[in-house]
C-alpha cells in the first residue's frame, strides 16, 4: 500500500509514481465524501481524482519504455501532460474503450476549468462523471497493475467510503445506446433532441448539432472527421448536443454556446440544465437500453 512504501521524515518526502497516484486518489476519495454535505468538495475532489489519473497513464507508459513518460524522448526532461499520455497510450494500442476516453477528455475539462478559470460545476454532472472516472480508475488498475482493485490501496479509514463509490457507480450508471452514462442522462439527451432552435429578441436561430460546427471543414481537410460520438454530451453523429455541452457551438455568435454572451430568451432546454430536471423521464431506458 502507498501509504506502507512510501518514505518521509520531516525534512524529506520521497514518493514513486504509483506512491503518489495513490496518495491523490485517497485524498480524492476523502473530499468526494465530504462533498455530499458540502459541494465545494467537489473542486479537490475532483482535481486530486485528475491528477491520480494522470500518475496511473504515466506509470503504464513507463512500464512500456520510460521514455514514453517524457514530451521529448531525445530530451528527456519535461514529462507528458495529461492530454499527450492519453493519444500516446492510444498509440501504443493499450486498451481504453470510447467510454473511458470520454471520461478522461471530461476529467481534462475540469481540472483546466477549475486552475485557470473560474469554477462553475453542476454538481450531478460532477458526481456523475466522478463515478465513471471512478470505476475506470479501478478497472484501468485491475488489468495494468495487478488483479487486486483500486481499493485495496487506499487508507483504512477511506476504504468504505471507495467501496460504496464502487457501489454506486455501479447503481447509477448504465448502458444507453451502446455508451456508458449516468442514469439521468439518457432522458435529457432525448429531451434535447426536440429543441431544435433557440432564440434571441424572438430571432429564432437553429442549433448546431454534432459534426456541423464550424471548425470542420478546416479540420476535415486535415484529414481529421469528428467521433461518432462528441465527447462531452455523448450525443450522436448529426445529433443535437445535450444541455451544458461544453462542444456545442453557438448559433448565433460561433462562440462557445454554454458560456458565450448571447442573452437567448426563455428555453426548456435551460430547464435541462436544472440538475434535478429529468428531462422526459417516460422514455427514460433502462439499464439494458
Amino acid at each position: 500500500m502507498a501509504n506502507e512504501t512510501a518514505s518521509s521524515s520531516s525534512n524529506r518526502l520521497h514518493l514513486s509514481l504509483l506512491e503518489n497516484a495513490y496518495d491523490s486518489f485517497n485524498e480524492s476519495v476523502s473530499r468526494a465524501d465530504l462533498a455530499d454535505s458540502d459541494s465545494r468538495h467537489w473542486k479537490h475532489a475532483v482535481l486530486h481524482l485528475v491528477h491520480s489519473l494522470e500518475l496511473f497513464l504515466k506509470q503504464r507508459l513507463v512500464d512500456e519504455h520510460r521514455l514514453f513518460l517524457f514530451e521529448n524522448v531525445d530530451r528527456p526532461t519535461k514529462t507528458v501532460s495529461l492530454e499527450l499520455a492519453l493519444k500516446r497510450l492510444v498509440a501504443l494500442d493499450v486498451a481504453l474503450d470510447a467510454d473511458a476516453v470520454r471520461a478522461i477528455e471530461s476529467a481534462i475539462k475540469w481540472r483546466n476549468a477549475i486552475t485557470h478559470y473560474e469554477v462553475d460545476l453542476h454538481t450531478a454532472e460532477v458526481r456523475a462523471n466522478y463515478l465513471l472516472l471512478f470505476d475506470f480508475i479501478d478497472l484501468f488498475h485491475q488489468q495494468h497493475f495487478g488483479d487486486e482493485g483500486i481499493t485495496e490501496h487506499v487508507h483504512l479509514e477511506n476504504r468504505e467510503i471507495a467501496a460504496r463509490m464502487l457501489r454506486s457507480s455501479k447503481r447509477e450508471m448504465l448502458q444507453f445506446d451502446g455508451t456508458t452514462m449516468h442514469r439521468s442522462w439518457p432522458a435529457k439527451l432525448l429531451a434535447a433532441q426536440k429543441t431544435e432552435t433557440v432564440s434571441v429578441s424572438g430571432v429564432e436561430f437553429n442549433r448546431i448539432r454534432w459534426g456541423q460546427e464550424s471548425i470542420w471543414p478546416s479540420m476535415r481537410a486535415d484529414g481529421y472527421v469528428p467521433g461518432e460520438r462528441c465527447r462531452d454530451c455523448a450525443a450522436q453523429i448529426g445529433k443535437l448536443h445535450g444541455p451544458g455541452c461544453c462542444v456545442e457551438e453557438c448559433p448565433r455568435c460561433g462562440g462557445q454556446f454554454t458560456y458565450c454572451d448571447c442573452e437567448f430568451d426563455d428555453s426548456v432546454l435551460w430547464d435541462l440544465l436544472n440538475e434535478n430536471a429529468q428531462g422526459l423521464s417516460d422514455e427514460t431506458p433502462s439499464d439494458g437500453a
